[in-house]
């Protein structure tokens, strides 16, 4: 105890030694590493705006659709919204969502597979839609995958599987196609690494270890081998079209990009996309899928820069507003 006292004592005077502006960047320089510690540990609360908000798909009027549940191997409840396609050579859709909106404020949207006759298999990350427990990276990344191997299990193809990452869910389904056999990824508002665009418009200032949640997509795009598609809008102030296009650059695998003019970070979510670009990329992924001919070569249709001449007429290919039942 006397030579705690004696330490400090000696601290002390040397602090009240010296120079004043050496304190004070001192002091400012301790409070930097102060706020690097703290958001080590709450990144997650920061980052992830969860919504426990559950809501059964018969509420949102999605025909055909069931709410089931799935059991992760750390013990928790995944919410699954679930619908069957109509025939086994139509795709499924393996939806991973983005921030902020559970699946129930995506239904108008989960609409346009299911009149289509698609499967669905809309995932609810950790904290959203009933989903128990808190999404983080590594749960994220591992029950899509657990998602996936559930839906092999059953019996369903792999190749039918395409799935679909939207926004922050996109750099989830760039870690799962990476590491299984799906027929088709397609990144909807994606960006080559989260991390990257927080520390960009930080002004570089954190460091790169303080970052627990990187999901740098960047660097797992080269290992998808499924075809991708490619969906951003020219508006996108939340991550603009520049971050997206370096992964869609990275990406060595068949792809095809999709350049919505005058969309914003949620005008994607629209009939028109569905029926030029979804649509097609997802049925000729599933059609194709376990057989001896490879996917065409839709990579030289890339409208990343469009000319108004060479936008497809939305007429050809709608999708009806309401089906018959069979």
């Amino acid at each position: 105890m006397d030579r705690f006292v004696h330490w400090s004592e000696a601290a002390w005077r040397v602090w009240q030694d010296t120079p004043e502006p050496v304190r004070y960047a001192i002091l400012a320089l301790i409070g930097v590493y102060v706020l690097w510690l703290v958001l080590f540990f709450t990144q997650r609360r920061i980052l992830y705006f969860t919504d426990p908000t559950r809501i059964h798909p018969s509420d949102c009027e999605l025909e055909r659709t069931e709410e089931t549940e799935l059991r992760t191997l750390d013990g928790q409840t995944l919410v699954i919204w679930r619908a069957d396609a109509d025939d086994d050579d139509l795709p499924h859709i393996l939806y991973l969502h983005g921030n902020r909106r559970a699946l129930w404020r995506r239904a108008r949207f989960f609409r346009l597979f299911i009149v289509s006759g698609w499967g669905l298999s809309a995932l609810a990350h950790r904290g959203f839609n009933g989903s128990t427990g808190r999404p983080s990276e590594p749960a994220n990344v591992a029950d899509a995958i657990h998602a996936f191997d559930a839906l092999v299990s059953e019996g369903m193809r792999p190749g039918r599987i395409v799935v679909y990452g939207e926004s922050l869910g996109s750099g989830t389904a760039v870690q799962l196609a990476a590491v299984r056999p799906v027929g088709g990824l397609i990144l909807h508002a994606p960006y080559d690494s989260f991390r990257d665009i927080v520390r960009s418009r930080t002004a570089w200032l954190l460091p790169r270890a303080i970052f627990r949640e990187r999901y740098d997509s960047i660097r797992q795009i080269g290992a998808v081998k499924a075809p991708v598609l490619w969906i951003h809008g020219d508006k996108d102030r939340v991550i603009p079209q520049g971050r997206g296009r370096r992964l869609y650059d990275a990406a060595l695998s068949t792809k095809y990009a999709a350049l919505v003019k005058g969309a914003n970070h949620f005008g994607i979510y629209t009939q028109a996309v569905f029926n030029q670009h979804i649509r097609f990329f997802a049925e000729a992924c599933a059609s194709l899928s376990g057989r001896d001919r490879p996917m065409p070569d839709i990579s030289v249709i890339d409208p990343v820069l469009p000319r108004e001449d060479a936008r497809p007429e939305l007429s050809k290919r709608r999708v009806p507003l309401t089906r018959k039942p069979r």
